[in-house]
């Protein structure tokens, strides 16, 4: 099927979609207001035209977060793609959503039953699944992702760690801006290879795009234009996306990494000794052997733990993780770990270059545990770096790498302090951006104080307003392995480097037209070597 035929499908399918809208509509309205419920309307015209012109959803989010504080609403009805969605701003009613009453709540807006799909990752990746397939999944791989476990992989992101400031010296030998978004660009791909993939990404064998950068940057996925729509329709019914021959992601990007992640699975069938890495914790774990122990989890982990695990209770025939499913998440946990980690850090990056005081306390926090311990990171370092969990937790308030999380309803539910019954298959919104800027819970919030989260203040943050990584089973299941990451790569930057703004870096950040939270045309940022 032609591109050209495709796209005439798409755009009845959008008029089709946006006709159902305005009809289902008018009829949430007359609902809604009965209840003295505000009613947005629907959404899903404004958000395609939004699209089409490269608005920024976080934008669009924020603008709607301001227009319910300013009318005294902590709850908005409003219909997009035909599903009515419930915007929450309430915190307490947030973590009864989020934890306390999950089970209502236990598959995101996007989840469908694509377990029949010819598409390897939307009926392996754990972020399409619906259910208890979403379930079984989930318990598997909770093990691999606790605390205890990323302890193993610290060696290795030591590694990409020394690379990095190699590649960063190199970079000021001839002066001293160098262009962020390359620099950790290499330094995620590296160790999500590695660490993920367990292969070598070559990602600083050169100065350009390696050929695991290149087929990266191929998976991410824009906010804007066909490729899109292509996914909606794709996550809204897999079997239409096959008849029209649609995949989310370029063919030869998946092909390289299944086919890379396939080959290093093989190899490992034949190795008497086993490797440290996360491929090999997915392996433990579709074998059945990999556990995790209490004394393990914090207290965040324990909040995402499944209260009625139902990996107690399968059977043989309801095997989720496979060798495809190895590959699929493999697959998945790249593209999530490379786009949203490359952006952290360059934030963080830019928010120090912009508060030299912050910078030079991190600074000394960093030099005083790297010279204790010899210049490598293990765990009782990174637990000590105090400060740098400081600044790494304001730069996720400030830039947090989704501007917003969702939830779809399970089973009916009544949300707390309302009369509202939120119905199965409706969906809701939470702005996580907009509720972490907002004056009300941060003071002063644009500007980048680690402070908030100093031992003395961080009591002082209401629950539920600062979730960059979402909350309970359905958070973002690799945050301990991206704050790990993160912790080395911004440790071995401020020992080895003073960072400044360059004649290139925008002041104030302009944000690119994409699903996730990065800077518009890169980030440019000056170096200055420290010699020690």
């Amino acid at each position: 099927m032609d591109f050209l035929t495709i796209f005439f499908i798409l755009i009845a399918l959008l008029a089709l979609i946006v006709a159902y809208s305005h009809i289902s509509s008018a009829q949430t309205k007359a609902y809604y207001e009965s209840r003295n419920v505000a009613y947005g309307g629907g959404t899903t015209l404004r958000m395609f035209v939004g699209i089409f012109k490269g608005v920024n959803m976080m934008d669009s989010i924020s603008l709607q977060y301001q227009r319910m504080k300013a009318a005294n609403q902590k709850i908005l009805a409003s219909t997009v793609f035909g599903m009515t969605t419930i915007t929450i701003i309430d915190p307490a009613v947030l973590r009864s959503v989020f934890v306390k009453d999950f089970d209502h709540f236990a598959d995101r807006r996007t989840s469908r039953d694509n377990s029949a799909s010819k598409d390897v990752l939307l009926s392996k990746a754990l972020f399409f699944m619906m259910g208890r397939n979403w379930r079984l999944l989930r318990s598997k791989l909770t093990p691999a992702f606790t605390t205890g476990k990323i302890k193993r992989l610290l060696p290795l992101f030591n590694e990409s760690g020394k690379k990095l400031v190699k590649f960063l010296e190199g970079e000021i030998s001839g002066g001293n801006e160098v262009d962020f978004m390359q620099a950790y660009s290499k330094y995620t791909m590296d160790i999500i290879a590695t660490a993920v993939c367990g292969i070598d990404s070559g990602a600083f064998d050169q100065k350009g795009m390696s050929k695991f950068e290149d087929m990266a940057a191929k998976l991410q996925i824009q906010f804007g234009g066909v490729q899109f729509l292509k996914m909606m329709i794709i996550i809204t019914s897999a079997k239409l996306g096959e008849f029209l021959g649609l995949t989310i992601f370029p063919k030869d990007a998946s092909d390289f990494f299944s086919a890379a992640i396939k080959s290093s699975i093989a190899h490992r069938k034949n190795e008497s000794a086993k490797r440290t890495d996360f491929l090999q914790l997915m392996l433990e774990a579709r074998d059945n052997r990999l556990r995790v122990e209490d004394d393990e989890l914090s207290t965040f982990e324990k909040d995402a733990i499944l209260k009625d695990d139902p990996s107690k209770t399968s059977t043989s025939d309801e095997n989720v993780l496979d060798d495809d499913g190895v590959v699929a998440n493999s697959v998945l946990f790249l593209l999530a770990g490379y786009d949203t980690t490359q952006s952290l850090l360059v934030f963080c990056a830019y928010a120090l270059a912009l508060n030299q005081d912050v910078q030079d306390k991190l600074r000394a926090d960093v030099t005083r545990v790297l010279q204790e311990q010899g210049g490598d990171i293990d765990y009782h370092a990174a637990h000590e770096m105090t400060y740098l969990d400081m600044v790494i937790s304001e730069t996720l308030r400030v830039y947090p790498p989704a501007g917003a999380s969702d939830r779809k309803c399970t089973k009916d539910y009544k949300l707390p302090g309302t009369e509202l019954i939120v119905k199965k298959g409706q969906g809701l919104l939470v702005p996580i951006y907009a509720m972490q800027h907002d004056p009300e819970y941060f003071p002063e919030p644009e500007k980048f104080n680690p402070e908030r989260f100093s031992k003395e203040n961080e009591g002082n943050i209401v629950p539920y307003t600062y979730i960059p990584f979402g909350s309970g089973p359905r958070n973002c299941i690799g945050m301990r392995f991206a704050l790990a990451e993160v912790k080395v790569a911004i440790a071995q930057l401020v020992y080895n480097f003073r960072i400044e703004p360059s004649s290139k870096t925008p002041i104030p950040m302009k944000y690119a037209k994409s699903a996730s939270l990065k800077p518009e045309g890169g980030l440019f940022l000056g170096l200055t070597k420290i010699q020690h």
